[in-house]
């Protein structure tokens, strides 16, 4: 098992396609927290796999092992939207002037699905409040 996780790994950190993720200056396990107004103004602690940030924007890349892949953004799983949607929520409150982007790395294919502002925007109100 250790042998199948080192070439998904290694397919992952070698694939051309994915050299903007895994940039010098790029930030991995970024630990953030925040309390959203889009929650009521409940709090969410959480780590954001690798974060990116430039003068304009900021991209929160989350790291899904999944075997099996969504084909896309809105057949991903509704916690893992939901838990973009927050930590996107948290980042446009701390880079107010940046464009903030989501996208999930599915280490099995390997595959960076960028998750559209509408489809999180949308899973964090389907979020029932006490």
């Amino acid at each position: 098992e250790a042998q199948a996780l080192l070439r998904e790994a290694s397919r992952v950190l070698a694939d051309a396609s994915l050299a903007h993720v895994f940039v010098p200056g790029g930030f991995a396990e970024v630990d953030i927290a925040a309390n959203l107004p889009e929650l009521g103004g409940r709090s969410i602690l959480g780590a954001i796999d690798r974060l990116i940030l430039t003068e304009s924007s900021v991209l929160a890349v989350d790291y899904k092992s999944n075997a099996l892949v969504p084909a896309t953004p809105q057949d991903v799983p509704e916690g893992i939207l939901r838990q973009m949607a927050a930590y996107a929520a948290a980042l446009a409150q701390l880079y107010p002037d940046r464009s903030i982007e989501t996208a999930i790395l599915w280490t099995a294919t390997p595959v960076l699905m960028p998750l559209p502002p509408a489809l999180l925007t949308a899973a964090l109100a389907a979020v029932s409040l006490p």
